[in-house]
């Protein structure tokens, strides 16, 4: 296992630390590249053409002034998930490349220099089309929900929210021009807690991730990928508005 090269485009959070010291600890990784953060407002921007200022207003009061408590009020919770990972890991990487973005062409250029046998993306922002073209190793990534079905972000708590437990889980994907819209390589189920909440269940999702991304690599190690249809509707969503959350917290339950 050690001698499968593999190269994580990430960015340092925890995740991408959880990542890493899975990945470090079983393959040989050659290469971290880190995606730089995009503009905020550029993206504020852009979420507001395409779903209207008071949706993106919500939102934006959601994130800002109700995420920080659910972080404190999961906080223990967190520790508990992640008391087996270094969760500051990538401070022992020494191959650490920082384009200006994960979009930056020199990443074409530095990812087939070294000649992987997969790249692994996990929190990054989407990848270009000529970057994947560019790209000769299988590019996949890790999406924290179960796609096509939960698509875009937090598709554990979208799934709660459905009561649609059966598809609450993480998903394996080539990476594709869409948004999580790439050939299924691997899919696992999570079952959250009572002590779990919105900010825990990608902590989850991620963990069980791991396993997908063994499967993943196993099956490159054994001479190929293969992709399942599962035969699941499409649909993308986006970060839950205040009184999304709250009613779905207080009438449903789904923290």
């Amino acid at each position: 296992m050690k001698n499968t090269k593999v190269v994580l485009f990430t960015s340092n959070g925890t995740i991408g630390n959880v990542v890493y010291d899975f990945l470090s600890k079983n393959y040989d990784v050659v290469s971290v590249v880190f995606d730089s953060p995009g503009s905020k407002s550029f993206m504020v921007k852009r979420r507001i053409k395409k779903m209207g200022f008071f949706k993106v207003f919500r939102q934006l009061i959601f994130m800002r002034g109700l995420v920080p408590l659910l972080e404190k009020e999961g906080r223990k919770r967190k520790e508990e998930i992640l008391s087996s990972f270094n969760t500051e890991s990538l401070k022992s990487e020494v191959n650490i490349f920082k384009p200006s973005s994960i979009n930056d062409p020199k990443v074409v250029e530095h990812v087939n220099s070294i000649n992987p046998d997969v790249i692994m993306v996990c929190g990054t922002r989407i990848i270009k089309k000529q970057i994947i073209e560019g790209l000769k190793a299988p590019l996949l990534n890790m999406h924290v929900g179960i796609t096509p079905k939960y698509r875009g972000v937090h598709g554990g708590y979208w799934a709660l929210v459905n009561k649609d437990l059966e598809n609450c889980g993480v998903t394996v994907h080539y990476i594709d021009p869409g948004i999580d819209t790439g050939g299924v390589i691997s899919q696992k189920r999570i079952t959250p807690t009572k002590k779990d909440n919105y900010i825990t269940y990608p902590y989850l999702q991620v963990i069980k991730g791991l396993e997908c991304i063994k499967e993943a690599i196993g099956q490159i190690e054994n001479g190929g990928l293969t992709t399942i249809k599962n035969g699941l509707p499409s649909k993308l969503y986006y970060h839950p508005t205040i009184n999304t959350y709250l009613y779905h917290r207080f009438f449903k339950g789904v923290k």
